[in-house]
């Protein structure tokens, strides 16, 4: 008789899927508190543009030197052409890094010793050939060792919630989900409110003001 294959897991066994929620101001504090201790120079300047730009993954890992300094100093504003929307003309992302990013941006790109073409954040220097820039593999493990700095379960929070941190924060403060949209590069507000979870929270709001 045939031997019966034994049944495939499901993807997602042992993994938690769904929404990842987004990071709060006092997690991203400690986050940054405990990295200024541990972590290297490329990465708490990663972290901090991750926060300040809300850029995907894809995004991110993609920035070069020239999109964020030009002739020697850092740009006050910083735009990137999102790889998702790259055909929608109107659709880039337009961002302020802080005062304190630009210096860890500064200190990182001198002490990297990185030109204006390279890219911003890179793997290990090669013994010859151009840098390469760090992969979304490499930093999906870098969020995971970054949301346990705040004892924070690196199973449930990944690269969205650093995504999501600001946009999030700003709806909660201000209700205004058009400025989340732009900040967020969507194309429309309900995709900007499906990512945010607003209809859901809002929902969950409700419920709680009325309990039977």
């Amino acid at each position: 008789m045939p031997k019966k294959s034994k049944p495939k897991s499901a993807w997602n066994r042992g993994k938690t899927v769904g929404r990842k929620p987004a990071l709060v101001s006092t997690q991203v504090t400690a986050i940054k508190t405990v990295m200024a201790e541990k972590s290297r120079l490329r990465d708490r300047a990663m972290f901090a543009v991750a926060i300040d730009s809300c850029l995907r993954g894809c995004d991110l890992v993609r920035l070069r030197v020239n999109d964020v300094m030009l002739s020697g100093e850092m740009r006050d504003q910083v735009r990137v052409q999102p790889m998702k929307t790259k055909q929608h003309a109107n659709s880039a992302i337009v961002f302020e890094p802080s005062r304190d990013t630009r210096k860890l941006l500064q200190r990182h790109i001198e002490a990297a010793d990185l030109l204006a073409t390279d890219y911003l954040f890179t793997s290990a220097r090669p013994p010859s050939g151009p840098l390469k820039p760090l992969s979304e593999r490499a930093y999906l493990k870098l969020v995971k060792k970054w949301v346990a700095f705040a004892s924070l379960n690196p199973e449930i929070y990944g690269t969205h919630s650093i995504r999501r941190a600001r946009p999030a924060l700003i709806y909660r403060k201000t209700g205004n989900i058009r400025a989340c949209q732009i900040m967020l590069g969507h194309k429309t507000i309900s995709s900007t409110q499906l990512y945010l979870g607003v209809e859901e929270e809002e929902t969950l709001d409700l419920a709680r003001q009325f309990e039977m």
